[in-house]
């Protein structure tokens, strides 16, 4: 392992724990705070850098390389470089975007049980 690929392995663990922090204390500050919610997030969120880096490989391959026909010096710097950060960019907004979709299903069916309460409670 060289010393770029340790960097961004430890900002993709960083934009993992930032994320999640963030998920934490909002969810924290409802009503709801419950761990399911949490381990669950934390999941989603790992799958989404494997899923992006899955799908940037798929796209590098077949439409790059074979549509395009065009050919790059995969070991040199200024490729790792970027294709790394490419996939930062796309897991930052992947991960903030299922932060706010999440939050907001979990607010939506909080609020549904609530209103299933009172109605019986009248």
């Amino acid at each position: 392992m060289d010393l770029l690929v340790a960097i961004f392995s430890i900002i993709l663990i960083l934009i993992v724990l930032v994320t999640n922090i963030i998920f934490i204390r909002k969810i924290n500050r409802t009503k709801s705070s419950n761990y399911k919610y949490k381990i669950f997030f934390f999941l989603i969120s790992i799958a989404s850098i494997s899923a992006i880096m899955i799908i940037g490989a798929i796209f590098q391959n077949t439409v790059l390389i074979d549509y395009f026909k065009i050919t790059m010096d995969i070991k040199s710097y200024q490729y790792r470089i970027i294709v790394m950060t490419v996939i930062l960019i796309i897991n930052i907004i992947a991960n903030f975007t299922l932060l706010k979709l999440y939050f907001k299903r979990i607010g939506k069916s909080k609020n549904k049980i609530n209103e299933i309460e009172l109605i019986g409670i009248e």
